[in-house]
């Protein structure tokens, strides 16, 4: 399987920016030069004075491309060394914007599929609902999942084949059963009951493969009491990829199991957020 290259700077690279800066240039002097050729016919000058005056114009092309060349690197260079700069380039994007700052992390044939439009990108999200009845250590995805609707869109907790999905957000939602009777969590209300305190109080992990790509958090990072942001809802500062073919495994880890008065057939919804590769 290829390997997705994470070490590879998000920064733009150096020939983006001078391809960029060079079509910038070209548009101002191709106005300019259109603008003096004007300037010529009303002033009357011959085919000679026109072929001079070009002649010098093309000199001097050279030269504000060569001095701006310059300028753009001794800025690219300070920037790429930026902390601030790079953080800025993430701050409040997209999934699909933090999906384009990381596309030169996929692997090539992926990105030229991208490039060639045979592939393109689109916002997902990928679920489970799991029962936690007399549980307290749960995994959220297993290989024994199939997919169907109301419990999981993922089959064998793992993506198909060639798909590269890019995790932005982590939802994790709490529901149960009105009575003994209501015992299918496919027809829970999740997101309209608070996280009970067994929840709160226990630890979330997420693993592909073998790799840890989210370490043990406090539950708390899914607390509703935030109201700019959805509700249950764990933003990741550093967006991690999920490759094709590889179980993708979120735990649940509780103190004890949640009970009560009234709560009948409890169960939990991982909901994994982001932007994901689709034939086109």
């Amino acid at each position: 399987m290829a390997e997705i290259n994470e070490q590879n700077d998000l920064y733009p690279s150096m020939e983006e920016i001078e391809g960029l800066e060079e079509a910038i240039l070209e548009k101002e002097e191709d106005a300019l030069e259109k603008e003096e050729d004007q300037d010529d016919a009303v002033e009357g000058i011959g085919d000679l004075g026109r072929s001079r005056r070009r002649t010098r114009r093309r000199g001097r092309r050279s030269r504000r491309r060569t001095s701006r060349k310059r300028a753009v690197r001794r800025s690219y260079n300070a920037g790429a060394r930026s902390t601030a700069v790079k953080t800025g380039l993430t701050k409040d994007l997209t999934s699909k914007g933090q999906f384009e700052l990381r596309r030169q992390q996929l692997p090539p044939e992926v990105q030229k599929a991208l490039k060639d439009a045979r592939m393109q990108t689109v916002d997902t999200a990928i679920y489970t609902v799991k029962s936690i009845k007399d549980k307290s250590d749960i995994d959220l995805m297993e290989a024994s999942d199939d997919k169907k609707a109301g419990r999981t869109n993922l089959n064998r907790a793992q993506l198909d084949s060639g798909k590269y999905f890019l995790l932005t957000d982590i939802v994790l939602e709490y529901a149960h059963g009105a009575s003994e009777e209501d015992n299918d969590p496919a027809d829970f209300a999740f997101g309209q009951f608070a996280l009970p305190p067994a929840i709160l109080n226990g630890t979330f992990e997420m693993t592909l493969g073998t790799k840890v790509i989210v370490p043990e958090i406090s539950c708390a990072v899914f607390d509703d009491t935030d109201t700019t942001k959805r509700k249950f809802q764990y933003k990741l500062a550093n967006p991690k990829w999920l490759k094709p073919s590889m179980d993708i495994t979120p735990k649940l880890n509780m103190p004890k199991s949640v009970s009560g008065d009234k709560i009948y057939h409890p169960a939990v919804k991982v909901t994994l957020l982001g932007t994901i590769t689709e034939k086109a």
